[in-house]
């Protein structure tokens, strides 16, 4: 059975996570998670939306913010020029470096073990 109040509680600490993630780096969740998808060597628009469960026009205007950011450039694909490829520009590294070690903690509420329980 499905203990919505649970359900709840994941999505309250996820939100307050994410405030302290933007105070800390200037990063919504979808900007983080496409810095790094973008970082595992994925680099087509189309493969990052997939990748992360977004929409291409959700993704889109993630992608719009990090480039107004400074921390992606797109260019058009070396091996199909009718693709566009998205990359971390210096100053993304930077960032991506910077918030794996921001220290930001993990709230309780969603850390879970392997057979899906709390900890």
């Amino acid at each position: 059975m499905i203990d919505f109040c649970s359900i709840r509680r994941v999505q309250t600490a996820l939100r307050r996570f994410e405030q302290t993630l933007r105070k800390k780096t200037g990063l919504t969740l979808n900007e983080a998670f496409s810095l790094c998808t973008i970082t595992s060597g994925i680099h087509e628009p189309g493969q990052i939306a997939r990748e992360l469960e977004l929409s291409p026009s959700r993704l889109s205007r993630v992608l719009d913010t990090l480039q107004e950011k400074k921390l992606i450039t797109r260019t058009i694909s070396k091996e199909d020029r009718r693709n566009i490829s998205v990359s971390l520009t210096e100053r993304g590294t930077e960032v991506v470096n910077k918030y794996k070690t921001s220290g930001i903690e993990l709230p309780k509420e969603l850390m879970f073990t392997q057979m899906g329980t709390e900890v």
